[in-house]
């Protein structure tokens, strides 16, 4: 098994200039770098890969630590393949661009607003969150969700970053797996409440947008991703001018929680929060000030 540091997709894109693409939270596929078969190879998170068996597909498996020794693609096929994925890429970013496009003229969100009643805003009581962070995220309830066939109903969270709607995340009334789903799928992943950066010194960075907003009630400004490896390179140039970032994953995600934290160049902090930050206050009381004694507690990160 890895390291808590290694990073074995950032280790398998230097050493074979591939491109990966998530599965699933700790699922990413690509080409394989053996025989190329396209989308069949599988990275997990834990550091462990397979090529899926079948035509034309070596069905290699086996740890990302032990490849030092393995012989990298020959200079033709190498140039071939990421000619492949520059086409695969383009495509993807012409689709994403389009679906964005219909995404911005949504007002779905404004919809599920306005369709809040007693009992769902109940719902959202239960979750820690007051009246003034309903009205200030537009935050709703959707009685036939759109994005599950039983036609569940769903309490709806939009993503909006500079006044444009990016998503709508629907939480499934449903206390089982697979909870979340977007309102238009393969837009990829959002960074929640990013116009607090603007201007800010520090910011917390939590896992999911209900512990951001009752840490906003508190006071305390945060973003939220939404996995504990949902972080995109893309959004560093947006934490360059603050001074602290503080890292508070759930308890169980520590190793993502030093991860994440490293890549800020000293300026991101691990926070050893016992419990998830919004159950802190809300299932625990817990006070601003006890709060803000293990944000003091935190220790900078370094790659």
């Amino acid at each position: 098994m890895s390291s808590p540091l290694f990073d074995p997709i950032i280790f398998l894109e230097r050493k074979f200039g591939l491109q990966f693409k998530r599965v699933s939270s700790d699922e990413f596929s690509s080409s394989c770098p053996w025989c190329g078969g396209e989308d069949r190879f599988r990275v997990w998170t834990t550091g462990n890969y397979w090529c899926r068996p079948g035509p034309g597909h070596c069905g290699r498996k086996g740890w990302v630590d032990k490849l030092d020794g393995t012989a990298k693609l020959t200079k033709d096929a190498l140039l071939e393949l990421r000619l492949q994925q520059l086409e695969r890429a383009q495509k993807e970013t012409e689709r994403r661009i389009s679906a964005l496009e219909r995404m911005a003229h949504c007002q779905d969100h404004r919809i599920y607003h306005a369709a809040l009643n007693d009992e769902a805003r109940e719902w959202w009581y239960a979750e820690g969150i007051n009246d003034d962070s309903i009205e200030r995220y537009q935050l709703g309830y959707c009685p036939r969700c759109p994005t599950d066939k039983s036609g569940r109903s769903s309490y709806t969270i939009p993503i909006i970053n500079d006044g444009q709607l990016l998503n709508i995340r629907h939480r499934l009334k449903t206390n089982g797996g697979d909870k979340y789903r977007p309102h238009m799928a393969g837009l990829g992943t959002q960074l929640f409440n990013a116009d607090f950066l603007h201007g800010a010194k520090d910011t917390i960075i939590v896992e999911g947008s209900k512990k951001s907003i009752v840490l906003d009630q508190q006071g305390l400004g945060s973003v939220a991703i939404m996995g504990k490896r949902a972080f995109k390179k893309e959004w560093l140039a947006w934490f360059g001018n603050l001074t602290t970032i503080y890292v508070i994953l759930d308890p169980d995600a520590k190793e993502s929680a030093l991860r994440l934290a490293s890549i800020f160049d000293g300026k991101g902090k691990v926070v050893n929060l016992p419990v998830k930050p919004d159950d802190f206050f809300t299932l625990y009381g817990g006070t601003v000030d006890e709060f803000a004694d293990f944000l003091k507690l935190a220790k900078p990160v370094r790659c």
